[in-house]
């Protein structure tokens, strides 16, 4: 049996991991991106996989990783999101008859990698394989994710997901209708 084809959802994983998190506060995406497709490389995660493709949301930024042998990366078409460029992704691939494993901890992606017949993981799970410390039994792609949330968010990431998606006003105080710590 052929190698599966893993899909990481890159920006996801990229908040999950605690390597590249702080990049990813700072809006140091290039290097957050980076950092995970050089620890993907060298990693056990590479040897086992057919290919790797890291999707990361956005275009590509300043610094970021290119695609390389065996490794793709891709970034979404303008009006699109990098959850819809993973579903084609899989769609299409497995059209073809390839194997297909997601990581991400998207949850509603991970059902909708599923329905097309790919198997997943959640971010922690492969995030398992690349750090040691973060290490769980059974980090393995399966038909059903062993972890199906993100972990926890810091203060500082919550501050940094406002100021990106400018869920706050100008003066850095909650918009009107919006509780403190409520993100809507």
């Amino acid at each position: 049996m052929s190698k599966a084809i893993l899909v990481v959802d890159g920006t996801n994983v990229s908040w999950a991991w605690p390597k590249s998190r702080p990049h990813m506060v700072r809006s140091e995406f290039g290097r957050a991106q980076l950092l995970l497709f050089q620890a993907l490389l060298k990693s056990p995660v590479r040897a086992t996989h057919q290919e790797l493709v890291l999707v990361f949301d956005g275009p590509p930024a300043a610094g970021g990783p290119s695609s390389a042998r065996g490794t793709l990366v891709l970034h979404p078409d303008s009006g699109h999101s990098a959850d819809d460029r993973i579903l084609d992704l899989i769609g299409q691939r497995r059209h073809s008859g390839q194997a297909i494993a997601l990581a991400s901890s998207d949850r509603a992606l991970r059902d909708q990698a599923r329905a097309l017949g790919a198997t997943t993981m959640g971010a922690m799970d492969l995030l398992g394989l690349l750090d040691s410390s973060l290490s769980r039994p059974q980090a393995v792609p399966r038909g059903r994710s062993s972890r199906s949330e993100k972990p926890s968010p810091s203060r500082d990431d919550t501050a940094a997901w406002l100021r990106q998606f400018n869920a706050q006003g100008r003066s850095g105080r909650p918009t009107s209708g919006q509780k403190e710590g409520d993100s809507r």
